[in-house]
């Protein structure tokens, strides 16, 4: 009977999503004068991934049917609702809160390897050694990759301020210590004072991910410039892999 109620579950969600598309999601999606309180742009995404995390909820609920662990399940089922949201609506929370909860979920089921969390930690140590690299570069007065870096004041081009080389300078030297930090921490170095270091680079990280609901971060008001758009493709997202590697790395030497 459970492998009955699974198959149905798969089944309404597949019809969900699919005839959803063609008889429901397209044809609103086309019309020009239906509005909601975000603007069309925004929601047109917004509704569509809604939409389609119904269906993932479903599945997931079929995974459990099936017998399968309730954290990795619940886990599977987060990233997957990330990757949608992260898709369609990057600049929604949702989308960093369903991954947090997912490595979470999947953290606490045991499934995820030793070099899962490696990976995710090489990755954020290349990620943030680069960009540490172009921070000393722009410091020095290179230009190379420095568009749209600063937010900018609505309606045009103009950053909203202008940091000199100290400041500049100041970021790479947080990012190399984010690097030891959590290079550090996956290597089990002794001593309690790398977790405090990491559990610290991890709160600011996700703070700026969320942002300050203004200029930057997935809560920023201001979206009609050049900096908010490579915000929402580029910065906030790599800030959130910075997030990630940290996270890893405490769970590697917890």
């Amino acid at each position: 009977m459970l492998l009955i109620a699974a198959l149905l579950l798969v089944l309404v969600g597949v019809l969900h999503s699919v005839l959803g598309e063609i008889v429901v999601l397209r044809p609103l999606l086309a019309a020009p004068g239906w509005r909601i309180g975000v603007p069309r742009r925004h929601a047109d995404g917004l509704l569509r991934g809604a939409w389609h995390l119904t269906s993932i909820a479903w599945w997931a609920a079929a995974g459990v049917l099936l017998g399968g662990s309730s954290p990795v399940t619940v886990g599977v089922m987060c990233l997957a609702s990330a990757a949608v949201f992260f898709t369609l609506v990057r600049w929604h929370l949702a989308w960093p809160l369903f991954t947090a909860a997912g490595l979470l979920s999947l953290a606490a089921g045991g499934v995820v390897p030793s070099w899962a969390w490696w990976a995710i930690v090489g990755l954020a140590v290349l990620v943030a050694a680069v960009a540490a690299g172009f921070h000393v570069a722009w410091a020095a007065g290179a230009t190379v990759g420095a568009a749209d870096v600063l937010p900018q004041r609505e309606g045009t081009r103009e950053p909203v301020g202008t940091p000199g080389p100290g400041p500049t300078l100041a970021v790479a030297v947080a990012l190399v210590a984010y690097v030891v930090v959590v290079l550090a921490l996956a290597g089990d170095a002794p001593g309690d004072w790398w977790t405090w270091c990491g559990i610290a680079a991890l709160v600011v990280l996700l703070v700026r991910v969320v942002g300050d609901a203004r200029y930057v971060g997935v809560l920023k008001r201001v979206r009609g410039t050049g900096f908010a758009r490579a915000d929402d493709r580029y910065w906030t997202p790599v800030v959130g892999l910075l997030a990630a590697g940290a996270g890893a790395a405490l769970t590697l030497a917890s």
